[in-house]
């Protein structure tokens, strides 16, 4: 049998995560380094109270992060463990709630723009230094 295909309307950002997840996942062994990053998202200079922050490092595992009151901390192996050193091309994705339960449900509204949830095309990047508490400022617009 055939594996389904992901649907059209599922976020570019959702399937990033998941395959950011599987590959940091690993064999439950930690196999680089990582430093702290506590950071804050602004969106037209208020913080942003809720989403997903999703990195991509030029090599090694990517990291996640869950954006609560206009603040996130970065995951990479575990919980809030940070992110390995190095330059994160980084997405963002925030949404209203999903209308109804299940696979069917039909997803919220975008509340950032759609070019965040891309980190090719967001122009958004974080500097994560070794040995240190990392904490960007990620500051979004919208029209």
């Amino acid at each position: 049998m055939l594996n389904k295909l992901p649907s059209p309307g599922r976020s570019r950002i959702s399937t990033l995560a998941a395959l950011v997840l599987l590959l940091s996942g690993g064999c439950g062994q930690k196999t680089a380094s990582v430093a702290a990053v506590r950071g804050t998202l602004t969106l037209n200079d208020k913080p942003l109270q809720s989403g997903n922050v999703v990195t991509i490092p030029s090599a090694g595992h990517g990291a996640v992060g869950i954006i609560q009151n206009g603040k996130f901390e970065l995951s990479t192996f575990g919980k809030n463990d940070g992110a390995v050193p190095g330059t994160h091309k980084v997405a963002i994705v925030a949404r209203e709630p999903a209308q109804g339960n299940g696979p069917e449900a039909v997803p919220g509204k975008l509340l950032v723009p759609e070019r965040y949830t891309n980190p090719d095309a967001s122009g958004l990047a974080i500097e994560v230094k070794a040995g240190e508490v990392n904490t960007p400022t990620l500051k979004l617009t919208s029209p």
